[in-house]
């Protein structure tokens, strides 16, 4: 049964990116890639209003070390202060939008402070987005750690 749901998602994607003109495609790939800009500069400033916005409220997001958690433990850890971002170099970023949905690859180095320990991390990432009322919210994220 869950395979014919994900042929079924693969089928609407692909019929919605192929029905969306090339200046609209860019259009909606720059959108995504603001999106995913100002969310690393909010995640750098502990921004919880600017987060609020652009995650959606379904999010799930693991992190690199396994970890899943939703919207609300997420903001949470920029609240308390448990997790700093110090530094955050997005690099190889691709954009793909399906409709009003962009799955994003790419690759970060970071430089954090969880629970007080810093660490060096450089990972490979996946994220998807979904349009909303005319903006783009990631609602999920998976990390994985490099060597």
């Amino acid at each position: 049964m869950k395979l014919l749901a994900v042929v079924a998602l693969a089928g609407t994607l692909f019929a919605a990116q192929q029905a969306s003109t090339p200046a609209a495609q860019a259009s909606a790939q720059e959108a995504v890639r603001k999106a995913e800009t100002e969310r690393f500069a909010a995640m750098l400033k502990a921004d919880v209003t600017a987060l609020d916005k652009l995650l959606g409220q379904d999010l799930t997001y693991t992190h690199g070390d396994g970890r899943v958690i939703g919207k609300a433990a997420f903001i949470s850890d920029f609240k308390t202060g448990a997790f700093k971002y110090t530094t955050i170099v997005p690099n190889d970023m691709t954009v793909r939008v399906f409709g009003d949905v962009a799955v994003v690859t790419g690759g970060a180095a970071m430089h954090v402070v969880n629970n007080g320990a810093p660490a060096d991390i450089k990972i490979r990432y996946t994220d998807v987005h979904v349009r909303r009322n005319g903006a783009w919210q990631m609602v999920a994220w998976e990390a994985t750690r490099l060597p």
